[in-house]
């Protein structure tokens, strides 16, 4: 780990980019938000992109559970022990560098002030290193929470076409819209039985954000109903890996290319996820 914090830090002092936040959210669990994180992420590795996944369904954590993997150190160790972050970065042989969120540990919003302080520092060193930086919320909209999210440059909200699902993912981008309305919305129908139906999704969802929020819904991508994606989560391997030729991977890829394309349109909008993010914690 010592060796591997050392070769981050090393390629870190030769980069002069900044990384792209992106929040992923539901509104609900169940709907496959982590799994489609996790596999977008493989296919912008696959692009030649710099990828961290950052767990903060901080104590639901399931990331190495999609990932099959076993972290050695999660974010409440980081801070709790006033680690450095390259200390607690997993990186697997696919080139998809991770922090766990844990398991059995409380929520992001049980930290002192002195933790928060520690973090977002530690936060800091990521965004000259990664072209992508994806932050898997948890279900729900906490305090806490919502000030990541509300420092991103995007906000990727998944959703399936089940009614429940549909109006939980409105009610997640009603409240974000209410305290930002600049934040871009990227749709992605997860788990659709038919064209039809995954199109018939997207319409609902940009209907009542047009009439309700006079807000655009771009729709990033669609990914149907897969056997192959079950048979993956069960086998605690990444679709993409471990299905590459499956009707999801396929979808994933397509999504991971209409991605970088609309993170370029939005480069103009740029701003620093860090200084955002010392605003809303730290603000007076």
């Amino acid at each position: 780990m010592i060796d591997q914090a050392a070769s981050l830090r090393k390629q870190i002092t030769i980069s002069t980019k900044s990384a792209r936040v992106i929040s992923v959210v539901s509104g609900k669990g169940g709907v496959g938000k982590t799994n489609v994180t996790v596999n977008l992420a493989l296919s912008l590795i696959q692009m030649k992109k710099r990828v961290l996944v950052l767990d903060l369904d901080v104590g639901m954590g399931n990331v190495d559970l999609i990932l099959g993997r076993r972290s050695n150190k999660h974010i409440m160790d980081m801070l709790q022990n006033q680690l450095s972050v390259w200390e607690i970065i997993e990186e697997g042989k696919d080139g998809l560098h991770t922090i766990a969120g844990g398991r059995n540990f409380g929520s992001l919003a049980q930290v002192t002030e002195d933790m928060l302080n520690h973090f977002v520092k530690q936060l800091e060193e990521l965004e000259k290193f990664y072209d992508f930086i994806f932050l898997d919320m948890g279900a729900g909209a906490t305090e806490t929470a919502l000030k990541f999210v509300l420092s991103s440059h995007e906000i990727l909200v998944v959703a399936t076409p089940e009614i429940t699902s549909l109006t939980d993912a409105y009610s997640m981008m009603k409240f974000i819209y209410i305290e930002d309305k600049h934040l871009p919305f990227y749709l992605v129908i997860n788990r659709y039985e038919n064209e039809r139906e995954g199109r018939e999704t997207f319409n609902k969802l940009k209907h009542v954000c047009q009439q309700f929020l006079d807000k655009e819904l771009i729709c990033l991508g669609k990914i149907p109903l897969d056997q192959s994606v079950l048979e993956s989560v069960k086998k605690q391997v990444p679709f993409t890996i471990n299905k590459p030729a499956s009707s999801a991977s396929k979808a994933i890829s397509d999504l991971a290319q209409a991605y970088v394309g609309a993170a370029a349109d939005q480069r103009a909008s740029y701003t620093s996820f860090i200084n955002r993010l010392k605003s809303l914690f730290f603000e007076r």
